[in-house]
């Protein structure tokens, strides 16, 4: 499914309450779900289910199975398994049942701040009644231990005065000393009229962890209470695998699952080491035609278009969260080719133009599709492009094999590039997408208006040496 997205405002100083305020259900497509006001009451309760403490490993125990993470280098805090019903998590050993099917109803998440991880998140819309599931955790503070009892009172008095006053948001963050019991979930509900924001909260392996319930809807949030008041906890072991409490070996329902966005460690590392630097060939220019040897490709394009640096970028965006992506993005990619049409107008801001990148699908976390039938692969391709800002907002997406190719189409809008003294237009665009030598050959087209961007030429693509493609033909062809 494809929405819109909670501005990434997890910030580790903020308070789980004040979450409340910064991710409203502001979760909804675009097909225009207003976004819920909550008022400033707050409730306090608890939710319990308590489990055994869990056993230490016996050294002289038989050899375990192998681990279904035995190929990871490290289990992630975002690994764990998800069926149609129920989410478990690997790393912090519990499962619970879902309010609503997964199926149909997974959307994506930006790419999350240092310390912060996001493991699942869901939403519905129905009519008048919508709702959001998101889990998320922030690591460990430094120095929780060394509290004195009179610091922990005043921690609690500043955390409570804090939303006393009518209007007042809570500045501070819910203390440390409330939430170090695992087995149980603490909560907290505001709500104006039938919207309703319920947060739940707990700590395991001395991570906070958070389950974030947003809705007007009084069947999915009383599903999401029965399911979370009725959570399993189970045992971590170092290997990925869970068991009970008296040692019993647990099997999770359902697939492997890495979480809404690409994981937190994962991200770093890739904008730490930028390996589309090393792993990708830029190739080069010669007349009208695009040449990479390396990648199998020739690319002729509009004669007389005029060609830009292929690396050429705008500043760096000046928001954290914008930052973090495009550092993302530019870590796991090359821009191979950038064109706009010649001769049309003086201003660059009116000119259509083609730009051809190369992103690394492992390195993005990104699942391609392996058929015309993998409509799953195909909208979690559209989600994540969707997410990394560059690629705009998409609206439609279709999968079609073209000459042997299976080729990624998706059809929306894009933020022009305006001038100091203009407002950014929406350009129609255009992206076809394939996966050759693997990487994800990009192409997106975008022109002022649907207009001139069905007059934009799509000839000329040739992978290793086969009969040259021309995209719009082939997919006019095909329907």
């Amino acid at each position: 499914m494809m929405g819109q997205f909670p501005p990434a405002e997890y910030s580790p100083d903020a308070g789980a309450v004040e979450m409340l305020s910064h991710i409203p259900v502001a979760l909804v497509t675009k097909r225009g779900l207003k976004a819920f006001v909550f008022a400033i009451a707050l409730l306090l309760g608890f939710v319990a289910t308590m489990h055994a403490q869990c056993p230490l490993l016996d050294p002289d125990a038989p050899p375990k199975p192998p681990s279904p993470h035995a190929a990871d280098e490290a289990l992630l805090p975002e690994n764990g398994h998800l069926s149609n019903t129920t989410y478990t998590s690997d790393y912090f050993g519990f499962a619970f049942d879902l309010p609503i099917a997964a199926r149909g109803h997974l959307i994506m998440l930006p790419l999350m701040p240092e310390r912060q991880h996001a493991l699942l998140a869901l939403q519905f819309e129905n009519a008048t009644h919508a709702g959001t599931i998101t889990i998320t955790t922030i690591e460990p503070h430094p120095g929780l231990e060394v509290l004195t009892p009179e610091q922990q009172q005043q921690e609690f008095d500043d955390w409570a005065s804090s939303g006393s006053q009518p209007g007042r948001m809570r500045h501070y963050p819910i203390p440390d000393y409330m939430v170090r019991t695992t087995g149980h979930f603490y909560s907290s509900a505001r709500h104006k009229g039938e919207n309703y924001a319920v947060l739940y909260w707990t700590r395991i392996k001395n991570y906070n962890l958070r389950i974030l319930v947003v809705s007007n809807d009084q069947d999915f949030l009383q599903k999401s209470k029965r399911g979370i008041n009725a959570a399993h906890f189970y045992c971590p072991q170092d290997d990925g695998t869970l068991t009970t409490a008296d040692g019993k070996p647990v099997k999770p329902d359902g697939d492997l699952y890495l979480g809404p966005t690409v994981p937190t460690s994962l991200a770093r590392a890739a904008v730490e080491a930028k390996p589309a630097l090393e792993s990708i060939p830029l190739g080069g220019v010669s007349g009208a035609v695009y040449r990479n040897p390396d990648l199998g490709l020739q690319y002729e394009f509009p004669k007389g278009w005029d060609v830009s640096p292929a690396e050429a970028t705008d500043d760096p965006p000046r928001d954290a969260v914008a930052l973090r992506e495009h550092e993302f993005l530019h870590a796991c990619s090359k821009t191979l080719l950038r064109i706009a049409q010649h001769g049309r107008s003086a201003a660059e801001q009116t000119r259509p133009t083609i730009t051809l990148r190369a992103l690394d699908p492992a390195c993005l976390v990104m699942r391609i599709p392996a058929s015309v039938t993998d409509k799953d692969a195909l909208g979690n391709v559209s989600a994540s492009l969707e997410v990394l800002s560059e690629f705009g907002e998409i609206g439609s997406d279709e999968l079609v094999s073209i000459s042997d190719h299976l080729f990624l189409v998706f059809h929306g809008t894009i933020a022009s590039h305006a001038s100091n003294n203009e407002l950014a237009q929406r350009w129609s665009q255009v992206i076809y997408a394939t996966l050759h030598h693997k990487v994800l050959l990009v192409w997106s087209l975008m022109a002022p208006n649907s207009a001139d961007l069905n007059a934009v030429p799509t000839t000329g693509v040739t992978l290793d040496g086969a009969q040259s493609i021309d995209l719009r033909a082939s997919l006019t062809a095909k329907r």
